[in-house]
């Protein structure tokens, strides 16, 4: 095989080999869409703006929780790093509490909340 013919094949293996991966990409993309269909499937849906409704109603409501905390009730541990830098460690906050009547009562401002029926026939 002379030059030429070299160079002729070299050209159409670099096609191919270019149609492959662009194949390859949008099976990738395919297998992505797929696993996030799985994922998803069975879970409730709602909207992007009553998602972000909810993380906002939520934050609020730790945020007002952790604001109006005694910091006395927080136990935190302080270490000395290599550098003689003090190091907060952990800042155990078991002592603060969220009540779950108010993550109930955030939730039943954007679902209606329906008590659950017994499938028990018995």
């Amino acid at each position: 095989m002379n030059k030429e013919n070299l160079q002729t094949k070299v050209d159409a293996l670099e096609v191919n080999a270019d149609t492959l991966h662009k194949e390859f990409l949008k099976a990738n993309l395919a297998v992505q869409a797929a696993k996030q269909e799985l994922a998803d499937a069975g879970k409730p849906v709602i909207s992007e703006s009553l998602a972000a409704d909810l993380v906002d109603q939520i934050s609020e409501m730790f945020s007002d929780v952790v604001s109006n905390a005694d910091t006395s009730d927080l136990s935190p541990e302080f270490s000395i790093g290599y550098s003689n830098e003090i190091v907060l460690e952990c800042l155990d906050m078991s002592n603060i509490g969220i009540s779950d009547h108010d993550i109930q009562t955030v939730l039943e401002e954007f679902f209606a909340i329906k008590i659950d029926e017994d499938d028990d026939n018995s």
